[in-house]
């Protein structure tokens, strides 16, 4: 980052990228002297040449204009993260879905991301790494209708909730006790901890659990599936990404899309985020080559459960984008606690 020294440095940062991002047209002495009328044209091109020495800005060709790199993005979106002036007016249904959340954790999530997609032209992926972090408060198997049953797990977090398998000599009866069992053997552990104690405590408890035992086997497969790393992708507007792209810019974002298809790739990539929102622009050979992730960390009563990410090519509106996904991670995270 560009020191508090080099303020003049910053600012023809901040102007030239956001010049580029609304017109692709590479950045000049001349482009930018419209914006700095009292700084001459022979010093612009001074400070140009600088900033590309210290990797901002690169030349297309040897007498043609300059186009930002990843530094000078990341200098950019910085800036509007830490600018509190941020505009939320497309992200209103956004939050909405959240207040408005259902019992379902993972399903409000993932609605999440839907609507955010559709809010800022980018696709959204949720990645979901920490939902065996969160403590149990209550665990309820309901048998229905077809002789499946519906597991709901109270969290500190919310419910999730997921569909299970259910033997047919299985009455309401059994799943009652075996609610009640479950509920006083967890109540304040961890969902990983019932996962790697539940045989152990199966085994002490011996007779009086013999009548839904298996029943009970059938809940810890159920939550070894929820907890697995799971990565969901919502593109709402696909053909958006195109839209007003140059020739080269369309090849990236044929590289996003592509991206976008690879599960593992994208599992990686969120996975290195630790900060509160972070930025990454993919270089030659990386994961994320020729496109952008904006990510956050999904925080709920201090447990980080899941990621949040918009991914797109690299000149795209940077500041509803990171004002919508800033916005959204610190509003989940300020509304955990609320049953």
């Amino acid at each position: 980052m560009i020191n508090d020294k080099n303020k003049r440095k910053h600012d023809i940062v901040l102007t030239a990228v956001d010049d580029y991002i609304k017109t692709a047209q590479p950045i000049t002495s001349g482009s930018l002297n419209v914006h700095f009328k009292d700084i001459s044209s022979a010093t612009l091109r001074n400070e140009l040449n600088a900033l590309e020495s210290m990797g901002y800005f690169k030349q297309l060709h040897t007498s043609g204009g300059r186009v930002p790199t990843p530094l000078a993005y990341k200098e950019y979106v910085a800036n509007i993260l830490n600018n509190n002036k941020l505009n939320y007016r497309n992200i209103k249904d956004v939050v909405s879905s959240y207040e408005n959340r259902s019992v379902s954790l993972i399903s409000t999530l993932t609605s999440l991301a839907k609507r955010l997609s559709r809010a800022t032209n980018c696709p959204a992926v949720l990645v979901q790494h920490g939902l065996q972090n969160l403590t149990i408060e209550n665990i309820q198997i309901i048998p229905l209708i077809n002789k499946d049953a519906l597991l709901l797990v109270e969290t500190n977090a919310g419910i999730i909730d997921d569909n299970m398998s259910l033997d047919p000599n299985i009455d309401r009866v059994s799943c009652a006790e075996a609610s009640k069992f479950l509920t006083s053997q967890f109540k304040g552990k961890t969902i990983e901890f019932l996962v790697d104690n539940i045989s152990t405590i199966c085994l002490k408890t011996g007779s009086q659990i013999a009548e839904f035992k298996e029943l009970i086997d059938s809940v810890a497969n159920v939550l070894v599936a929820v907890i697995k790393t799971k990565c969901d992708i919502s593109n709402e507007n696909p053909t958006k990404l195109l839209d007003g792209k140059t020739e080269s810019e369309i090849d990236d974002a044929k590289s996003v899309f592509e991206f976008l298809q690879d599960a593992d790739k994208i599992i990686d990539t969120v996975n290195e985020n630790t900060d509160e929102v972070n930025y990454l622009v993919g270089e030659k050979g990386s994961n994320l080559k020729g496109g952008m992730m904006l990510s956050a960390p999904i925080v709920i009563n201090g447990v980080p459960i899941a990621s949040l990410a918009l991914v797109g090519p690299k000149r795209i509106d940077y500041a509803n984008i990171a004002a919508a996904l800033k916005f959204i991670v610190g509003q989940i995270d300020l509304k955990g606690g609320e049953k």
